[in-house]
């Protein structure tokens, strides 16, 4: 069986070793396997779960059951009390289903793409796009709660593969936030995008589109300028300017 998840959860150890009795770490053989073959060897599914660990920036404690700083002799990896494991069993399958459709491919080169944990979790355990998360965020609360998100995880990710900190991503939840008509939290996140991206013309490309999104056309027209005084190549902005009757 072929599988390269190089980590989509943890989860996943849980779903495939389990160790013969508890107290034994690692176990002569697996038990209650649901993806790996059963005669698997043991050092190999070990093998697997680290790289499922690091894909999703967790430990075993997030799909097993044990304690942090427990010997690994204690886990139960065998019970499937944790919905992270669980959910991680589907995860694995659906790896496999969508490496077996890419093989399928007509005059596909050998070796061709595969697909793996990290190629959407990359490093984080929710592998939702920076945009999602700090527009959710700005959503169910304000740009308060947003921005101190935005920051936190720019601390601890900044320079990884794990989220986008171009300044695409703020510019993009700012236009959503903007569509619910929240604009004072949509216009927050941007001068936060302004203040990380000084020259930016595409903050001011979104603010112009979150004026048109308010009905302002005199604010968003002068966002559009700015946008072109900033980048004369811009087309979009002076796309924008044409469509409401206006000249750069």
């Amino acid at each position: 069986m072929r599988f390269t998840c190089a980590g989509l959860a943890i989860v996943v150890f849980s779903s495939t070793l389990g160790a013969q009795a508890q107290g034994r770490f690692p176990p002569d053989s697996l038990i209650n396997t649901k993806v790996f073959p059963h005669n698997t060897p043991v050092n190999e599914v070990i093998a697997a779960m680290r790289n499922f660990s690091g894909s999703l920036g967790v430990r075993c404690t997030f799909c097993h059951v044990g304690e942090e700083g427990m010997p690994l002799e204690r886990f139960d990896f065998a019970k499937d009390e944790k919905r992270p494991k669980l959910v991680a069993r589907q995860m694995m399958r659906m790896v496999q289903e969508i490496n077996h459709r890419l093989d399928s491919i007509p005059g596909r080169t050998a070796p061709g793409l595969q697909v793996t944990c990290a190629t959407c979790h990359r490093g984080v355990s929710r592998p939702v796009p920076l945009a999602t998360v700090i527009s959710d965020a700005a959503l169910a609360v304000n740009a308060d709660s947003a921005i101190r998100a935005y920051r936190a995880l720019r601390e601890r990710y900044y320079g990884r593969d794990a989220y986008d900190f171009s300044e695409f991503s703020l510019n993009s939840a700012a236009l959503r936030v903007g569509n619910s008509k929240k604009f004072d939290d949509a216009f927050a996140l941007l001068r936060l995008n302004e203040e990380l991206y000084p020259t930016s013309s595409a903050v001011y490309v979104a603010r112009g589109n979150i004026n048109l999104i308010r009905g302002d056309t005199t604010a968003a027209a002068a966002a559009f300028r700015e946008a072109v005084r900033r980048d004369p190549r811009n087309g979009e902005a002076r796309g924008r300017l044409r469509d409401i009757g206006q000249q750069p």
